[in-house]
């Protein structure tokens, strides 16, 4: 073989190396295409304004405290009529706050060396109710115990009576009427404290000024509109008796916010140097939260809560829970807090552990089998099909499990009034830390509803707790991917001034949609805020507004809903635009908040 052809043997073998080597080489599998990232972000968009204040009830309550000491007998005689000065004077100005259709409640108390509230409203039961009634005949027929005098002046007992009395009706009263209101407390007396012994320490000036401070301070606490001790003196014709007593009057009026006025014995006693109008506040905008209950962020995670309970719809799977009734048992205790407390004693499956449900009794006299009420033509007041004397409870759907329907959330903060039991949280109140989060809130984030926590930080992430509830995020976990991807974005801005009202524009983006359980499965149940399944996210709008010169006080809260639908598979949105525009008129009064008459569905927002 010549030289060409031994270098194209060598070619040859150098080639069909190669391809050997080609050939027996290990192929990289090539990656699998990204996952499409879910298109299932959510902007809501709006203008809201505060209410006016023409929209607003604004209660006034008015306590007199009057001295019936015996010598009133000689300092306040009973006219021709036989009517005394101090009776005609509260009689008058009664009369003339109850000619108005406002919300007007009065208290009226006879005290000497002790006090005596006249009219405290018992109800059918003969129990305690309230120590302020608007029933006006009532009152009418009390007044006259105010010309019966004995003993002596204790004012230490009369300021005690009406710091008590304040105090049982603001913590009886709802939480949002607290801003609007306006207590007067009204005083008449014919000296100084005349008492002796102990009562004459405890009457000394300077712990009758103490009291008057301690009455005060219940406005500060409340948060009230306006509270203020008025004191009025009828002379006894006693210089030194007098200048004394005026001294010590005015003092307790100027310590009270309140006006004194001094009157002569006989003379024409009245009250019009007291300003008993309620007081109009001008509202601004505190809070704006919005979120999503169908969306639980745990971790770095959003995890689907098809019914809004507070547990993700995977939990539920697991501890044998219904995924979408938020109460599968029954009880009157959502799952999620039921779950939450299962190491004391609450099982989200046992429908007796709650004690909730406070059933009538049926009462079947004539045993005829059905319940007296039953024999009515209007029909049945309640039914017991299991004969235990009990009426039964609402059961709609015939699943053996009391419906929602029989427990009430009378504050509209997400809770059932029996839940707010084991919170701790207040039934008449939305927001009982008056931090501006709504209790449920605050409970299915892992907060205290019921201490000011805002400003704490629980993970440690350099964001505080507040901020975390209001964006959407997690306050127990420091996220690990940042706060961009998950947390709600804010713009709040005033746009405009309408009759006394402030309107904003608002626009807040990012929020998270989950894939809610498939319709077909199951049925729509209704729960407190919107809770319980309905087959797509539930996004609300709470708006709390406060006084602008009391930004502490606690919110009065509206709110509005909207609806939005995700399926990851096809990436599938509704509405597909991802922003929904709510206005002014898509927001209720918390308390009447029902989410199957006021949500709004996709397509249906503006």
């Amino acid at each position: 073989m010549g030289t060409r052809g031994l270098f194209f043997l060598f070619l040859l073998v150098v080639f069909s190396t190669g391809l050997v080597a080609c050939t027996d080489a290990s192929l990289e599998k090539l990656p699998d295409p990204p996952l499409p990232i879910p298109d299932n972000k959510l902007t809501v968009i709006g203008n809201v304004c505060t209410q006016p204040t023409e929209s607003l009830e604004f209660p006034l309550r008015v306590i007199f405290l009057v001295d019936c000491s015996e010598s009133m007998e000689v300092n306040d005689p009973p006219d021709p009529s036989g009517e005394t000065g101090r009776e005609r004077a509260v009689r008058e100005t009664v009369e003339n706050l109850f000619a108005d259709e406002a919300d007007v409640k009065v208290s009226v108390v006879r005290f000497s060396s002790e006090s005596q509230p006249l009219t405290a409203v018992m109800n059918d039961d003969g129990q305690f109710e309230s120590y302020f009634t608007d029933d006006l005949n009532f009152i009418l027929t009390k007044i006259p115990v105010l010309g019966e005098t004995d003993r002596t002046t204790n004012y230490i007992a009369a300021l005690a009576e009406a710091y008590a009395e304040i105090r049982h009706e603001l913590m009886h009263s709802d939480q949002e009427a607290l801003a609007l209101s306006t207590y007067q407390v009204i005083m008449i007396t014919d000296g100084i404290p005349d008492v002796e012994g102990d009562e004459a320490a405890e009457n000394s000036a300077e712990n009758i000024m103490e009291s008057v401070e301690a009455i005060m301070e219940l406005g500060k606490i409340f948060h009230i509109g306006t509270i203020a001790v008025n004191t009025a003196l009828i002379s006894s014709g006693n210089p030194q008796v007098d200048n004394a007593a005026t001294d010590l009057l005015q003092d307790m009026a100027e310590e009270g916010d309140g006006m004194f006025r001094a009157f002569d014995s006989g003379g024409d006693l009245n009250f019009l140097f007291v300003n008993l109008t309620a007081l109009e506040r001008v509202f601004t905008l505190k809070t704006l939260v919005v979120q999503n209950i169908n969306a639980l962020v745990k971790g770095d995670k959003v995890l689907p809560d098809s019914d809004g309970d507070g547990i993700e719809d995977g939990v539920e799977l697991l501890i044998g829970t219904d995924p979408a009734s938020p109460d599968s048992d029954g009880d009157g205790c959502r799952d999620g807090l039921e779950y939450r407390y299962r190491t004391s004693g609450m099982d989200p499956i046992d429908p007796g552990d709650c004690e909730c449900l406070l059933p009538d009794y049926c009462y079947d006299e004539n045993d005829n089998g059905l319940c007296d009420c039953g024999d009515e033509p209007e029909g049945s007041c309640c039914e017991d099909n299991d004969g235990d004397g009990l009426c039964d409870c609402i059961d709609a759907d015939g699943d053996g499990i009391c419906d929602p329907e029989n427990y009430t959330d009378s504050d509209g903060d997400g809770l059932f009034d029996c839940e707010e039991r084991y919170t701790g949280t207040n039934r008449r109140g939305p927001d009982t830390d008056g931090d501006g989060l709504v209790d449920f809130l605050e409970f299915n984030a892992g907060t205290s509803p019921d201490l000011h926590d805002v400003e704490d930080d629980y993970d440690w992430d350099s964001v505080s707790n507040g901020e975390e509830v209001k964006t959407g995020t997690d306050p127990h976990h420091k996220s690990e991917t940042g706060r961009h991807d998950l947390a709600y974005i804010y713009k709040v801005w005033e746009s405009s001034m309408i009759d006394g009202s402030t309107c904003y524009d608002f626009e807040v983006s990012n929020i998270s949609l989950t894939e809610i359980l498939g319709n077909d499965e199951y049925d729509n149940v209704s729960g407190p805020a919107g809770q319980g399944y309905h087959g797509s996210n539930r996004i609300l709008v709470f708006l709390g507004e406060v006084p602008f010169d009391d930004l502490e006080s606690y919110d009065r809260f509206r709110v509005a809903c909207v609806e939005a639908s995700f399926r990851f598979e096809g990436n599938y949105k509704n509405p597909p635009s991802g922003r929904v525009e709510i206005t002014d008129s898509d927001f209720v009064n918390i308390s009447e908040f029902d989410a199957e008459v006021h949500c709004i569905a996709p397509g249906d927002a503006q």
